[in-house]
């Protein structure tokens, strides 16, 4: 999906649903990234989480050449999950009594 398929898509999106983001890294080459759909933040761009975390805004999708797919890669969204689930915790459980 590029451009308004793919912004029709994210608009759509539940937060939580994992994807493919495709991003240029040469005029003829993209990097496929397994990624967590996060919502958008205050400026209404889309946040992601992968290993780490990216911003994707509007107007970028728009003129770039990233695009989108629905398939995504199983491993890294297990990753990506556990990642998740293991800072979940440790945040929640900072705050338990441990007498």
């Amino acid at each position: 999906m590029q451009k308004d398929e793919a912004i029709e898509y994210l608009e759509k999106l539940e937060i939580g649903t994992f994807l493919t983001v495709n991003i240029p890294i040469s005029s003829n080459c993209n990097m496929p990234v397994t990624a967590m759909y996060v919502g958008k933040d205050k400026e209404g761009r889309y946040e992601f989480l992968d290993t780490g975390e990216f911003i994707l805004s509007k107007d970028f999708l728009e003129k770039g050449k990233i695009s989108i797919e629905k398939e995504y890669d199983n491993n890294n969204a297990v990753k990506i999950h556990s990642r998740i689930k293991k800072e979940y915790e440790k945040k929640h459980n900072k705050n338990k009594d441990v007498r």
